[in-house]
């Protein structure tokens, strides 16, 4: 089992980076970077792009979703509209109303809208739940990547 925030100190000692020169990169404080190692707050997914961007990692590998470090086509940034998009798509594989997706997320239909209208980008928590419902790619979904499900997947323990 995956510890999120064990393998994001794997991540950076392998790395030999210091929680100080992550925490700058990303324009955090250093405790920052130890809450999340410590598993004490969810890591939004702007920063998990960062975070993927700076070790050029793929953001499934983070998470420890794969073994697989890097996906071939793996792109750097967010791009919101495509995010938006994935998540029409998503509705469109599962036959889900923006309703059924808010519920199944625990979460408003307003936000379902913003999400893929590209207003707002998807809670990390969020992309997690259909990653290990659905198997899509959490890259795939904030469009990192044009592979949609995760091949080889690991259990994840938060």
């Amino acid at each position: 089992m995956i510890n999120v925030g064990e393998q994001i100190k794997y991540i950076r000692e392998t790395y030999d980076t210091t929680q100080q020169e992550l925490a700058k990169y990303l324009k955090l404080s250093k405790s920052s970077i130890s809450h999340y190692e410590k598993n004490d707050r969810d890591i939004p997914m702007r920063n998990l792009s960062k975070i993927s961007d700076y070790y050029n990692l793929s953001i499934d590998y983070i998470l420890g979703i794969t073994s697989i470090k890097k996906y071939n086509d793996l792109k750097k940034g967010i791009h919101l509209p495509t995010a938006g998009n994935r998540l029409k798509e998503i509705c469109e594989d599962l036959k889900y109303s923006n309703v059924k997706l808010a519920k199944e997320l625990n979460t408003t239909e307003s936000n379902i809208r913003k999400y893929k209208t590209g207003q707002t980008l998807i809670l990390t928590a969020f992309a997690l739940q259909l990653n290990q419902k659905h198997n899509y790619s959490i890259d795939w979904i904030i469009g990192k990547t044009e592979k949609k499900k995760v091949k080889e997947k690991q259990k994840i323990l938060n």
